[in-house]
């Protein structure tokens, strides 16, 4: 298992160079210059220009800038906002923690329902309640998040007035509570503060719900398919003639199998959500990562684009690798091969 590992960690290194070469790369091909950007409309002498591109270490050679860049990640130093002078890193957790539970949140929802109703849906092939779970799934996939969003916030933020529109935090009403450890949620619970941590799940319920459609959607028809493909196994019609109970043929011999297929499409969905949650956070003013990275690109600053970028491919990265992992453990068959 753990030379299975190391292969896998190995593999990953030219990827990981190929991502720093990427988002290098793809920042600076965006026109405009920086400096005039961060000083905005005001006049900038030719003098103050160079002064500028030398202090932000814009006036070096491409390759020499990549080194540098390079050199720094190799170091842990992620670099400093040319805009905030804070650092890359402590910016980053700040705002990637809310996008994590945000996204945690989304996909232990999109999971149980999605695998129960695939399982549902398969163990009642044919009839109405398959096809009506299925034309839900299919519909839940076709839906966009700009059109979910609204329409969950108009319903029941503005029209039955249950949930808040946007936030995380009421803050009028819970001035004293602050994030721990970046998250909001745990701020909450240990504030001292009545009824915070509810307020705080409160908001968290309308984006997980809008986050967590289309990974339900999906979810739920790939378990279908994987089951209907594993109950026409040889080994399920043996377990059968067997005289087991359908409940033990079903989570012992179908469901285990049936987990590699489940497991990919949980872990690519997981990423799916860390990468593509900007659309969720700007509709309902989540301080997540997708924010960040959209405002560091407008204000051009290379760093946050830069190393934001990276440092969300790296949690993608990992979360690719545990479903590696789990491969293995699941089917010691494929460790095996590999």
């Amino acid at each position: 298992m753990l030379l299975y590992i190391l292969r896998r960690i190995l593999i990953l290194i030219p990827v990981y160079i190929g991502l720093t070469l990427s988002t290098f790369t793809l920042i600076r091909l965006v026109p405009g210059d920086v400096v005039e950007v961060m000083m905005g409309e005001r006049m900038v002498d030719p003098a103050m220009h160079a002064q500028a591109l030398q202090r932000l270490g814009l006036d070096k050679p491409l390759p020499v800038q990549y080194w540098d860049y390079l050199s720094g990640i190799l170091r842990g130093d992620f670099g400093t906002s040319f805009r905030t002078r804070t650092p890359i890193l402590q910016d980053f957790f700040a705002h990637f923690i809310p996008t994590l539970e945000l996204a945690l949140c989304a996909i232990i929802i999109a999971s149980v329902l999605g695998i129960s109703l695939g399982i549902i849906a398969a163990l009642r092939r044919g009839s109405w309640l398959d096809y009506t779970l299925m034309s839900g799934a299919l519909a839940g996939y076709s839906m966009p998040i700009y059109l979910l969003g609204p329409i969950l916030t108009g319903l029941f933020a503005h029209y039955l007035g249950w949930l808040p529109v946007s936030g995380v935090i009421s803050v009028a009403q819970f001035l004293d509570v602050q994030p721990l450890y970046g998250s909001w949620l745990l701020g909450s619970l240990f504030s001292g503060q009545p009824g915070a941590f509810w307020d705080v799940v409160k908001h968290f319920i309308l984006p997980s719900i809008a986050l967590s459609t289309i990974p339900l959607a999906m979810i739920a028809r790939m378990t279908r398919s994987a089951i209907l493909e594993v109950l026409g196994e040889d080994y399920v019609r043996t377990a059968r003639a067997k005289g087991l109970s359908p409940r033990r043929v079903i989570l012992v011999h179908v469901m285990r199998n049936a987990l590699i297929t489940v497991v990919t499409v949980v872990g690519l969905q997981m990423a799916t959500l860390l990468a593509g949650a900007i659309l969720t956070e700007t509709i309902f003013s989540w301080p997540g990562v997708g924010n960040w990275l959209l405002d560091g690109f407008f204000t051009r600053d290379y760093p946050i684009v830069q190393n934001g970028i990276l440092l969300v491919a790296t949690a993608l990265i990992l979360i690719s690798l545990l479903v590696d992992i789990l491969y293995g453990v699941i089917n010691p068959r494929i460790r095996h091969a590999a």
